[in-house]
């Protein structure tokens, strides 16, 4: 019996985990459409992949998982990693602008058997099919799968089934059985019908060789699915209610504050009308015209004379603290600023430059190697017979992937000449530098020039070396380390 299964089916896994550790398959969908770090895609039923074994635990966080991507979940993806799959290997890969697509239009990609969705690229089946720069970038293509595609940018990209799309061509042909003879009698003739139009009738009412005769099928509408959404809401605190204590308070302070207001007001009135300022009654020696209420009693008026003649014999010492007293706020900025800028330098780390290189090490291939301003990874070795219009000396071209990331801003730019090819008899081969005409969109390879801090960039070291070299070690100047590459 043929396999009727159709649609895709997803599956979310971080990169460095084991297989064990993997959620398994959801699905089936009949198209999915990644955009950014979000999955557009709808499921008529709910199906398991029953091949893979799994606990109803590991089913549960699948399906959370696949909610919290299609955004009914709030949260967001937690896996970075999503391997899609069909039961047929028909997956096709089709790269567009969700908002509206526009020149040069992308032809459609596949089938493939896997497709494999990252960080910063799509690969399908083991084949590099578009990487980007940041998780807002839109995606750049390659000519690993087809070639003139190179350098195109598309923002998304959708990923469907050919047996979902097109299940006739799909499915085997069946051989149709035979027609089986049949004999029609014609009617017996009615009194209103001559003879002659019975024969007539009866072969108008016998169907014809290769005629379908069943009724055409009704239009059946898509059954519209109503998604839930999720929203969190705090919970409801109950306001604590007063007290008649807490009443009978709040109804004396505001009978206080009448009170107090209505003496301000009266005095404010009654200087209006003496017109006279009120920082008049203040002074050692109030005015004449100033009325007797309004002037502070003999006593006060005679310790103010006296606190004026002493203000103006102050020595220099009162003076000076009169002075830091006042600008006590300024001071104390300065103090605290100057504190921040020590601690700030004690806290920074100190470099120490030396110019003896660190011990070398070695390393394989996927590892992360660290130097002082940067980190290299070496993902794949593949070779050519041939790379744009400079001819191989040696017979031929070794290429290796590796992706860097910065970490210092200050760190000096990235060359080909920082990375040195050995080969088992000791030989040493430089790689061709940045201005070569083998980094070019033509051969596919490109030299970064622009380094994001913390960002991973994609980039290609080009060898001459003979098709047969072995035991072939990447060293790696800055970090002092030697990569062992994979023999052809």
């Amino acid at each position: 019996m043929a396999n009727t299964e159709t649609g895709v089916y997803v599956q979310f896994f971080d990169q460095d985990e084991s297989t064990q550790k993997e959620l398994p398959p959801l699905g089936p969908f009949e198209a999915l459409i990644i955009r950014h770090n979000q999955i557009i895609g709808d499921r008529e039923h709910i199906e398991h992949d029953m091949m893979s074994h799994g606990s109803v635990e590991r089913w549960l966080e699948a399906e959370l998982e696949l909610r919290r991507a299609l955004g009914d979940e709030p949260g967001g993806q937690r896996r970075s990693h999503l391997r899609i799959r069909a039961p047929r290997g028909d997956i096709i890969v089709r790269f567009y602008d969700y908002a509206g697509d526009e020149a040069p239009k992308v032809p459609e990609l596949g089938p493939f058997y896997s497709l494999t969705v990252g960080k910063r690229d799509v690969r399908a089946d083991d084949k590099l099919l578009a990487v980007r720069a940041t998780d807002m970038s839109p995606w750049t293509l390659t000519d690993q799968v087809r070639p003139g595609i190179a350098g195109i940018n598309k923002a998304d990209f959708m990923v469907f089934s050919l047996s979902a799309r097109d299940p006739v061509r799909s499915e085997a042909p069946q051989a149709a059985p035979p027609p089986a003879s049949v004999t029609v009698l014609p009617p017996p003739p009615t009194p209103d019908q001559p003879p002659a139009a019975a024969p007539a009738a009866a072969s108008a009412a016998v169907p014809l060789e290769g005629q379908d005769t069943e009724p055409p099928a009704d239009f059946v509408e898509r059954r519209k699915v109503q998604r839930e959404i999720y929203v969190a809401r705090p919970a409801v605190t109950a306001e604590p209610s007063l007290t008649p204590a807490d009443v009978n308070l709040i109804l004396r302070v505001d009978k206080l504050k009448q009170q107090e207001l209505a003496e301000q007001l009266m005095v404010e009135r009654l200087r209006r009308e003496q017109h006279t300022s009120p920082e008049v009654a203040l002074r050692a020696e109030a005015p004449a015209s100033l009325p007797m209420r309004f002037q502070p009693p003999v006593r006060e008026r005679e310790a103010a004379r006296q606190a004026a003649a002493v203000d103006g014999e102050a020595p220099f010492t009162a003076r000076l603290l009169g002075f830091l007293w006042s600008a006590r706020l300024v001071l104390v900025t300065v103090l605290l600023v100057g504190s921040a800028v020590s601690a700030y330098g004690y806290f920074q780390p100190k470099v120490v430059s030396s110019g003896a290189p660190p011990p070398l090490a070695f390393a394989a291939m996927g590892d992360k190697i660290q130097s002082a301003d940067w980190t290299y990874t070496i993902t794949s070795v593949e070779r050519s017979q041939r790379l744009g219009t400079t001819p191989a000396n040696n017979g031929g071209y070794l290429i290796v992937h590796i992706t860097v990331v910065k970490k210092s801003p200050d760190a000096a730019p990235l060359s080909p000449t920082d990375f040195l090819l050995i080969d088992g008899a000791g030989g040493r081969s430089q790689a061709f530098p940045s201005t070569s005409d083998v980094y070019a969109k033509s051969t596919g390879l490109v030299w970064a020039s622009k380094y994001p801090t913390s960002t991973v960039i994609q980039n290609y070291l080009a060898f001459d070396v003979s098709p047969t070299a072995k035991d072939l070690q990447l060293l790696i100047r800055p970090a002092n380390v030697q990569v062992r590459l994979p023999d052809p």
